[in-house]
Formats: C-alpha cells, structure tokens, sequence
C-alpha cells in the first residue's frame, strides 16, 4: 500500500515465442515462419529485456503469481532455451510460492521427451493447440497434425502427469453440426482434462480465411448455428464439471488459467518478446501499456542496444490510459469473465458507479434477462453472453 492508499493488484508475465512452423489460415497472432528459428538470439534478446524491465522496475517487489509461454509456438524451443529463460526470470523477480508456469504447445511439436523436460523445469500447466477432435475439421482448419498425433499428445501429458493439462478447440467452422460437436465434446471430455478452452472460429481481417470468405470460397455456419453450438459447448461442460469461467474457458474446481484470470480481472502483466504488450499500475494510482516492436527483426534490432543506456530510455511504447479509457478497458475485459465488473475498481477508475453512469441500457438489459448485478458486481447472464459482443461495445 502506498500513501495514497491504493494496493497494487496482482502480477503475472507473459513471455511471447513468436516461431510457428506454418501460419494457420485463420490466425491473426503475432507469430512468424522463420527456417532456421533463431533461438538463441531470440532468448538472449528476451533475458535482456527481463533485466532492462527489472531496471525499471527496481522497486517494485511483487512476486510473480504466475509466468505464460505463449506463442506462435513455444514448443518449437528447445527444453534448454525453456530452461534459460525461466532461470533468467528466478534471478530477477520474486516468484510467488505454487506459481502457476503455462506453456502453450503444439501436437506435433511436444513428444515425451520434450514434455518430460517440460515438467522437469517446472512447468505446471500445459495447454494444447488441439483445435479439433475430427479430422475433417483438422484438415479444414489447415493444422500441421492429425487427430491420432493430437490424441497422442494428451495421452503423454498425462502420462507425464502435469499437474494441469488444457486443450483448444475451436468450434463453428463450416457445415459442423450440434450432434458432431458434441461427439468431439464428449472425447474432450472423456480425457478427464482439467480445463478446455472452447473458441468460436472468427474470422480476422487480413487472414487467408478472412481472403477466401471474401472470395466466396466457403461460408459460414450462420449465426443461428453459432448460437447452437455456444450454448450446447456451455451446457454440455458445466454437466460434466467443467463451468464456464470465461466466455470460451471451462475448467475444473480450482483449475482455472490464473495469468488470464488477472487479465479478466485487470491485473497487472508484465509482456515481453515480440509484439508483447503489458498493462502496469503505477503507485500513484495511474496505469499504462506497453506494446513492443511487433516483429522478430524489429524485436531483435531493439535490443541490440547497451543496456545501461536502453534502461533509461526504452524501446517499448508506453501508453498512460486516461480514467475512461481504463474503465472501458475494465467494462470489456469483466463482461467476459464470471466474475463480472467489479463495482469498486471501476468507482475508483472512474468516480462513478457504473450502474448510475449506465442506468438506461443497464436497466433494460435487466429486464430483458442479459444482464445482472449485485452490490460488488455487474455480469452478463447466459443469455446475455450470446449478445456479449454487441452489449460491451455498446458501455465502451
């Protein structure tokens, strides 16, 4: 706490590994296809912003809750790059007791022996870029395995025996129906995983998909069937012990992601690598973002610099976000998450109850069933999570 009473939320840090063996039609990540993947430059340009970070960021001493390798494909690097980094990050920051270590892989790229390491450097928590359960879908979706590889991939983390082990999947591509998307739910199911993040497929400007819809060369579910599958993917998780947590996360009692529960929650991260962005709050109550360069030789030029010299003036963007824009950024991220908007937070962003700045929409959205609240929260209900697009953009 600091003299203006206000207490720093938590913190976690999300380490960008932009490599991708190919670009996936409907992706939009910031992610390359570079032969060979430059590795070792890559991680040593990453240690040197932890410490340039750590630099700035001297007096801070909050532990990190939790660390996130995401991607592009962090199971492209080597176990030993793995290694040097999360080494990097126990030098710099505290690191909070049970610390929740993710890294994100893909099927194709994460045999047993990668896995094994994995869990022998300490990660907890696997995610799978599975995607689908089906191989036409697969083969649609234009992804580098197969269902036997990606089946094969779940049976080693749990023969590993991670602590936590999650799969994507993405749902609504073209002619899929209700009956076979609850067939890859039920396999889903079946593995006993302890959470599943569920997507519906969206089609991102600039993407090949994005290319062929305009071209006509395929069509979309339509909507009603969206609204098909979103409710029968709730329905069908929350049966099975697996409650939305999240408008597309499901997870077991006690197994949600808890670097993208901060985010929801608004807490602070800490981003670094390629295109990584961060969201910090400062102790005089202000907070800003960071965005890094967005491509890997952009990134790798940035950080060819002294670090002395680079610690006082930073490569990366910073953003002071004005009290609106941190309330409407509070509004976009809470409306997705269960545990709604946060009544104190946005009062204390913004000097004004959400419910008295929003009366109008609120109160009819209330009434219609779509949205609810209580003295600490305002959250959408099922019904208003099929229209959570259109009503957050409207509050923001």
């Amino acid at each position: 706490m600091n003299e203006n009473n206000y207490v720093l939320p938590a913190l976690t840090l999300y380490i960008h590994i932009p490599f991708c063996q190919q670009k996936c039609p409907y992706c939009d990540f910031r992610s390359e296809v570079l032969q060979p993947w430059p590795e070792e430059e890559y991680v040593l340009a990453v240690q040197k912003e932890l410490f340039w970070r750590r630099q700035q960021l001297a007096e801070d001493r909050r532990p990190l809750q939790a660390i996130f390798f995401g991607g592009g494909t962090p199971s492209l690097l080597a176990p030993r790059y793995i290694e040097a980094l999360l080494s990097c990050v126990y030098s710099l920051w505290p690191v909070a007791e049970g610390c929740e270590i993710t890294l994100e892989a893909n099927p194709e790229s994460a045999g047993l022996e990668k896995m094994r390491a994995w869990r022998q450097l300490g990660i907890t928590r696997l995610s799978l870029g599975i995607q689908a359960l089906d191989e036409q879908r697969l083969t649609w979706l234009q992804r580098p395995h197969n269902v036997a590889t990606a089946r094969q991939a779940i049976a080693h983390a749990q023969q590993v025996a991670f602590p936590a082990v999650s799969i994507d999947l993405i749902y609504a591509t073209p002619e899929q129906t209700v009956a076979a998307w609850q067939r890859e739910l039920d396999e889903a199911m079946g593995w006993g995983l302890q959470h599943l993040s569920c997507y519906t497929l969206t089609v991102e400007k600039g993407t090949p998909l994005y290319r062929g819809l305009q071209q006509a060369l395929w069509a979309p579910v339509g909507e009603e069937r969206e609204e098909q599958l979103f409710v029968q993917t709730r329905a069908q998780l929350a049966a099975g012990g697996w409650p939305g947590y999240e408008i597309s996360n499901y997870a077991r009692e006690g197994m949600r992601c808890r670097h993208n529960c901060n985010y929801w929650a608004y807490g602070d991260y800490l981003g670094v690598g390629t295109a990584a962005h961060g969201k910090w709050s400062r102790v005089d109550g202000g907070r800003e973002r960071t965005q890094n360069p967005p491509t890997v030789a952009g990134y790798l030029a940035a950080m060819a610099g002294d670090p002395v010299q680079e610690a006082a003036h930073p490569f990366w963007q910073t953003q002071l976000l004005t009290a609106e824009e941190v309330g409407q950024e509070i509004i976009l991220l809470g409306l997705r998450y269960s545990e709604g908007v946060n009544r104190a937070l946005y009062r204390q962003v913004t000097g004004l109850d959400l419910l008295h700045r929003q009366s109008v929409p609120l109160s009819h959205w209330r009434e219609a069933g779509w949205i609810a609240w209580d003295t600490e929260r305002v959250y959408l209900t099922e019904a208003g999570l099929l229209r959570a697009d259109a009503l957050i953009s409207r509050l923001c």
